[in-house]
């Protein structure tokens, strides 16, 4: 271990960033050097770029419930990690990142995914919002913002980000007071504090659709509705019919207000049947175009970000039923696209380019929870099921703040890791 420990920083710092997250917990223990160089942020960072460079896996949220249970909210419902390796010599096995992120719940929702952390609005007995770790098996509960108790079917436009000025995950809350009217919050993990953004009138009455993406620069993205607004006798806010447009915007976190991504073309004028949608492919912003019928699909990718010249049609379905997009992942030679399966079928595939490479027959598992009993997985086909599924990286991330102190951090062991008589904890007794 002498040795070990002679060998210089920098050359340490290169061998171990190749290491997974589980190996480098292990390491963390064989000696003090290692430790604090493994904790380090620039360590952090560094680690995660390796992995974000070499990343071909999907995750996926799914939810557990007893078999009698499943359909309907329930105090026992737990929240499963799973990924899907999209290496060429293991496509589409399902293996386990980690499990029971949280438990007994009633319900629960993904609301963004970035650099690592998962953010999950949480409805027990009082409703939360909760960061996680996937790969540290770390959470943390986050704290309402001031003068406001969270509900849980007002959020669901709210998502993560990450602020490189400040090296600091931040949540952009947005929150519906009515029909076309919200305020916003901005909560950063490492002062863990909450700031209140002041809104012109164009962004308190919008749309804000409740699928953003956050891209490779951090920024979290929206598909945004703007309009001529009026308010009806008992002061409800609607639009005026024919003005609306849809833009495509951005949260700068350094203002803490919101900025415009011009689209292709003059697609900003046309209509379509269906929201245009937003997708991060390999850290480019893209987006979907679809017609009402479903035959037709358009996919989008910003070459150079901002640059509206940048647009490069990247792929097109015509004339033929296409399946909804979930979301792009890198398999070290091409990007797949995880779709759910066409007309009715409940299903997921991968594609590579427009190409069906695998089908999987089913994303819903039967488990065996720590306490013994059955378990069946459940991921729901919705509007929302974009939010639960998404390229995943490992990260080190730490959920502690910039003081160092914990908070309500808690760190979840499988049942397979438990020691004999002990069990597991729950992050909401």
């Amino acid at each position: 271990m002498a040795h070990q420990s002679q060998l210089p920083e920098e050359i340490c710092m290169e061998i171990l960033e190749r290491l997974s997250v589980k190996s480098l917990i292990r390491f963390k223990t064989v000696c003090k050097s290692w430790r604090s160089l493994i904790s380090t942020p620039d360590f952090i960072d560094r680690h995660y770029d390796r992995c974000a460079a070499n990343s071909n896996k999907l995750g996926i949220v799914v939810v557990y419930a007893n078999p009698e249970n499943l359909w309907f909210p329930g105090p026992d419902r737990e929240i499963y990690f799973k990924t899907i390796n999209l290496s060429p010599t293991s496509l589409g096995e399902a293996t386990y990142v980690t499990s029971q992120v949280v438990t007994r719940c009633e319900k629960a929702k993904p609301l963004g995914w970035c650099r690592g952390l998962l953010l999950l609005g949480v409805d027990c007995i009082d409703f939360k919002l909760l960061l996680s770790n996937p790969s540290t098996r770390e959470s943390k509960e986050i704290p309402d913002p001031p003068y406001r108790r969270l509900e849980y079917n007002y959020i669901s436009a709210s998502t993560l980000g990450y602020d490189f000025n400040i090296k600091s995950h931040k949540i952009v809350l947005i929150y519906k007071l009515g029909k076309f009217e919200y305020c916003i919050w901005v909560y950063t993990l490492k002062t863990n504090s909450w700031t209140c953004v002041d809104l012109d009138t164009d962004h308190k009455y919008a749309y804000y659709d409740i699928l953003p993406i956050t891209v490779a620069n951090g920024a979290p993205h929206w598909v945004i509705r703007h309009g001529d607004v009026y308010s009806n006798k008992h002061g409800e806010v609607y639009f005026k019919g024919g003005s609306t447009h849809n833009a495509i915007e951005y949260f700068d976190f350094a203002v803490n207000n919101f900025k415009v991504v011009p689209q292709p073309g003059d697609y900003d004028k046309r209509e379509f049947g269906f929201n245009p949608q937003l997708y991060d492919t390999e850290g480019s912003l893209c987006i979907v175009y679809r017609r009402e019928c479903g035959c037709d699909l358009e996919i989008w990718v910003m070459e150079t970000y901002g640059v509206k010249e940048s647009w490069l049609k990247w792929m097109s379905f015509e004339n033929e039923y296409v399946p909804f997009p979930l979301c792009f992942a890198k398999n070290n030679i091409n990007v797949s696209l995880f779709v759910a399966r066409g007309r009715g079928e409940e299903g997921c595939a991968i594609y590579i380019g427009k190409e069906k490479e695998i089908e999987l027959k089913s994303l819903g598992f039967d488990e065996v929870s720590f306490d013994g009993r059955r378990r069946t997985g459940l991921f729901e086909f919705d509007r929302c099921l974009k939010k639960r599924a998404f390229a995943f990286d490992e990260s080190l991330i730490c959920l502690e703040n910039d003081e160092g102190g914990e908070g309500n951090i808690r760190r979840k062991l499988n049942w397979w890791e438990l020691e004999p008589g002990e069990k597991s904890i729950s992050y909401f007794d």
